[in-house]
């Protein structure tokens, strides 16, 4: 535990942890479907990390696929999606479009595999419910991966809410301010939905995560910049109204071109008795990042002491182990795995489109109403 922000000596109340529940097996045979950025930067150093056991990979380019199996040491590159599946694997790990995510889900379930997909579900409630309706009556193990609640920062935050530590929570805030490189997904930025469905996403997921509880109302306004060609938003606001007095607050923009002196990545948790605070290095040059930071303060513990944990990694690689270890946990049967079930995922999905729905309507949207 870093001392420089503690007055006093340290106490062991004031360690948070940040640990991953992780499976009792790790060996469950896993196929990746996708050999882009994502997989070669977060997926495989992930597993790698953790012991997992990736035993093939197939992209419809075959030569990415066999760069990314000689990086990482993958013994099989599968020449199509029916070798995936008639492969040893209890675990399929889609990495690809969103537009391409119904298609592979439907076989995944009809050939009784464990599935991992990438976020987002679908880019629609419609889509997204038909993939929920065959994987439900497949009666698969599936989940959608929104790792970044198993950020560091996000368990932290969650122990300390558990414990009371930061009392009653009233706002949970973003507050992102980065360059981010657009060129590379190409694909992302020519779409109609861009920020909230491919990056905003995982903030609007996290807070689910924290709180528990699902908004009332969504408001957003999204935009871009002058210049920038894209067919959707790159900058936006988004506020979440919950029952009472809990908030929270998501301001996202990706074009500061000030260098990283310049930029922040805040995640911030307020309570009755206390707050805490993260920076986001991971954002900061992406994908390499820079180093994250955590503090947080209780009156509960010592009022006015700000005390700076060190928490072990950071959102690349450490938090995909998370999502792929509640898969492996759904197949051992543990409750309430994986956390971030289809179903569960519904909820996320609707949040998101209620944001866009509010940002042509300029109104609140209420998203069990979508």
């Amino acid at each position: 535990m870093s001392n420089d922000a503690i007055q006093g000596p340290p106490r062991g109340d004031w360690q948070v942890s940040s640990e991953i529940p992780l499976p009792r097996r790790r060996d469950y045979p896993i196929a990746i479907v996708g050999a882009g950025s994502i997989v070669n930067d977060a997926h495989l150093p992930a597993y790698r990390k953790a012991g997992f056991n990736v035993i093939g990979i197939y992209d419809q380019q075959t030569d990415k696929a066999r760069a990314t199996a000689a990086r990482y040491g993958i013994d099989t590159v599968y020449a199509s999606l029916d070798d995936v599946l008639a492969s040893p694997a209890a675990i399929v790990d889609v990495a690809v479009p969103a537009r391409e995510n119904y298609a592979i889900a439907t076989r995944v379930a009809q050939a009784g595999k464990a599935l991992l997909l990438q976020k987002p579900m679908a880019e629609d409630l419609a889509t997204a419910g038909s993939i929920v309706a065959a994987v439900e009556e497949a009666g698969i193990v599936a989940a959608v991966n929104q790792q970044a609640r198993w950020m560091p920062a996000a368990l932290a935050m969650r122990d300390l809410i558990r414990r009371g530590l930061l009392g009653e929570i009233y706002q949970v805030t973003f507050l992102i301010n980065v360059l981010t490189p657009w060129d590379t997904w190409p694909w992302i930025v020519a779409g109609e939905h861009v920020e909230v469905m491919y990056h905003s996403i995982h903030y609007l997921d996290t807070i689910r995560a924290l709180l528990g509880r699902e908004p009332r109302l969504v408001f957003a306004d999204g935009s871009t910049v002058p210049g920038f060609a894209t067919g959707g938003e790159t900058r936006t606001t988004i506020q979440l109204i919950f029952d009472g007095q809990l908030r929270a607050t998501v301001v996202d923009t990706h074009h500061n071109s000030g260098g990283l002196v310049d930029q922040f990545a805040t995640f911030r948790v307020e309570g009755t008795e206390g707050s805490a605070v993260a920076e986001l290095g991971l954002l900061k040059n992406y994908p390499t990042g820079v180093p994250d930071s955590f503090r947080y303060m209780s009156h509960n513990l010592q009022s006015g002491t700000w005390i700076s944990p060190d928490l072990a990694g950071s959102w690349f690689p450490d938090a995909f182990i998370g999502t792929m270890a509640s898969v492996m946990r759904g197949l051992e049967g543990a409750p309430g795995a994986p956390e971030t079930s289809l179903r569960d995922n519904l909820g996320t999905l609707r949040i998101v489109m209620a944001a866009y729905r509010s940002m042509t309507s300029h109104c609140a949207v209420d998203p069990q109403s979508l």
